[in-house]
């Protein structure tokens, strides 16, 4: 009977343990569909904090939850919600979509259309109308070997390299540098 007691303090333990991490929260990525390209930055950041504080109690948790803002690509945020806090935003007419992002996503693709799963090809239709999503962002990328000769690599229907990066297309013994484009616009064999 002596191993009774302990066993009640492990199991209540462990169930304290559990709820206290789920009201803690976990990170969750807030998309909102809307296209933010007319708003400004802090007007963006506004928004997004709007939105928390009406799941939140307070401004500073409301600032405290929020990890970081998207708005290049696409609109939306990274916060630390519950599980109640993240149904709640779901709830409301300007959030798409709010998912739990559990860290461990590692993309094996050469093709980002499929990766994504749309269909090749499709046209920018589907975007909302005088959306800018992704115009003038340049993308660093450290890479060990890349195919240039791959269609993900492809510059067709794009427009000029931005003018204020500054950069060139260095080959090497195992790149040649006529491979570069307006999407592979700078590179340097490092060997």
């Amino acid at each position: 009977m002596s191993g009774l007691p302990f066993f009640l303090f492990l199991c209540l333990f462990s169930f304290f343990t559990a709820s206290a991490s789920t009201k803690q929260g976990q990170v969750y990525i807030v998309y909102l569909g809307e296209d933010a390209a007319a708003k400004s930055k802090g007007a963006i950041l506004d928004d997004h904090h709007a939105l928390l504080l009406s799941v939140k109690g307070s401004e500073e948790e409301a600032r405290a939850s929020l990890l970081y803002s998207y708005k290049h690509s696409l609109n939306g945020f990274a916060a630390l919600l519950s599980d109640d806090e993240a149904t709640k935003l779901s709830e409301r007419t300007e959030v798409v979509s709010t998912f739990r992002s559990d860290g461990r996503w590692s993309p094996h693709t050469t093709r980002s259309w499929e990766f994504v799963g749309l269909e090749e090809g499709l046209s920018k239709g589907w975007l909302p109308s005088g959306a800018h999503t992704g115009e003038n962002v340049i993308v660093g990328m450290l890479d060990s070997g890349i195919w240039p000769e791959s269609r993900s690599f492809s510059d067709e229907g794009l427009g000029p390299v931005p003018p204020r990066w500054k950069g060139a297309c260095q080959g090497g013994d195992s790149f040649n540098s006529s491979s570069c484009n307006r999407l592979v616009f700078w590179v340097c064999c490092c060997s």
